[in-house]
């Protein structure tokens, strides 16, 4: 019979809105990247009750108190992170217990009712990689990807006409570059995030790829190879953008992509921004 009258309802018109969870909307998550969810992970719950009802959802590449405040005061109660919120890749909240910074931060979540979840590993894992098309897409790039690859071969120029549109396009404030700023360019790679220096050495060995952009860079590894390579008269060159400017554009990505399961609910991307700057 309530079936019956449910039917009835919908066909007048009335409409029925179920509550969504922040722990359903992790599970929709579950659902819809192509790989396997992991036993081991990063991607769990950092604060909050996931049973919590969502009124709305931040997307950001980290969950700062800058961010947890706008979220707030937005009414996005649901904050999805890529990178950790207790200053540890596992949030090890043991780390700094007692500490009145992240006490603060941790009351800030609880009296707010928001809740707050990591999406890291299955945001890289799923196909494609949301984090790399979101930056591939602000740098106006997919065009010239070689296919299979993170290489590019894009219009020649100059290194230091590259490093500009990139920081018109980013808004960035502390790349750096190691190269010839007049040497020119067209086979560029991606190696965003943390990627490693290992990561960067099976870019730079690729054909396709002279001019590597990466997130991070340990400074006694990938900066010397390259410094080497270009004085013994091969044509490379690093970029360094920074590890937030190099993968908060695919958190934007992610929120227009949630948006398809849960298009009457609030969902917003928050910059962090990178936190450095330079006089």
């Amino acid at each position: 019979m309530k079936y019956k009258m449910l039917a009835f309802l919908l066909c007048l018109g009335w409409s029925v809105s179920a509550q969504v969870t922040a722990e359903d909307v992790v599970e929709t998550l579950k659902s819809e990247v192509t790989v396997d969810w992991r036993s081991k992970t990063v991607d769990t719950f950092k604060a909050g009750n996931p049973k919590t009802e969502v009124k709305g959802i931040a997307t950001t590449f980290m969950a700062t108190m800058d961010v947890l405040k706008k979220a707030k005061a937005k009414g996005l109660n649901f904050v999805i992170a890529h990178e950790p919120t207790f200053y540890s890749h596992l949030d090890d909240m043991k780390i700094h217990a007692g500490d009145p910074i992240q006490e603060e931060k941790l009351k800030f979540i609880q009296e707010n009712d928001m809740v707050v979840f990591r999406f890291h590993d299955h945001i890289h894992a799923t196909n494609p990689d949301q984090i790399y098309e979101g930056v591939v897409a602000k740098l106006d790039w997919a065009q010239y990807q070689n296919p299979g690859e993170r290489t590019f071969t894009i219009p020649e120029n100059s290194l230091k006409d590259i490093v500009a549109d990139i920081e018109k396009k980013f808004k960035a404030r502390t790349v750096r570059v190691v190269g010839d700023p007049e040497a020119q360019f067209s086979k560029v790679g991606l190696a965003l995030g943390a990627a490693g220096s290992g990561r960067h050495f099976e870019m730079l060995a690729n054909p396709n790829c002279e001019l590597l952009i990466v997130g991070e860079s340990n400074e006694w590894e990938t900066v010397p190879y390259v410094l080497d390579a270009e004085e013994l008269g091969y044509n490379k060159a690093l970029i360094i953008l920074g590890h937030a400017d190099s993968e908060e554009a695919g958190m934007d990505y992610f929120a227009n992509w949630l948006k398809q399961f849960y298009p009457s609910i609030p969902i917003e991307f928050i910059p962090a921004k990178n936190p450095l700057w330079r006089n």
